[in-house]
């Protein structure tokens, strides 16, 4: 694949899956063996159980692209994030993410976002059933 067909992916998954919540984008655009490093290693499957409980407390989200960088099967993405949380609360911030891609698909992902969502999102997400 060209640095712009792995860039076009990118930009797909960000858009349809991230932004617009299309799993089924997800499968045609993640390798089965999908990894996220920056989450602990969350694999394919593991991203699509999280993204239900995800839109239990995210109630919108825009994603503006602003820069993909590519070289080789790398693409690196600069994006201005706007998340609006189901409390009304409206967090905007960057991220910065590395995407390594295979026969047209991305294999790994490793993100970096400010400010760091993972505790606000914690605090809204409904605890499991015990």
């Amino acid at each position: 694949m060209s640095t712009e067909e792995n860039k076009a992916v990118v930009r797909r998954f960000i858009k349809e899956v991230l932004e617009g919540g299309d799993l089924d984008a997800a499968d045609e655009v993640l390798a089965p063996n999908y990894v996220n490093t920056g989450t602990g290693s969350t694999d394919l499957a593991g991203f699509k159980a999280a993204w239900p409980a995800m839109g239990a407390v995210i109630s919108g989200m825009r994603l503006d692209i602003v820069d993909l960088v590519a070289e080789g099967d790398a693409v690196v993405a600069r994006v201005r994030t706007a998340i609006t949380l189901v409390n009304g609360k409206t967090i905007d911030g960057w991220g910065l993410t590395y995407y390594r891609l295979a026969d047209g698909k991305i294999v790994e992902t490793d993100p970096f976002e400010k400010p760091d969502l993972t505790p606000e999102l914690a605090a809204l997400m409904p605890s499991p059933a015990s």
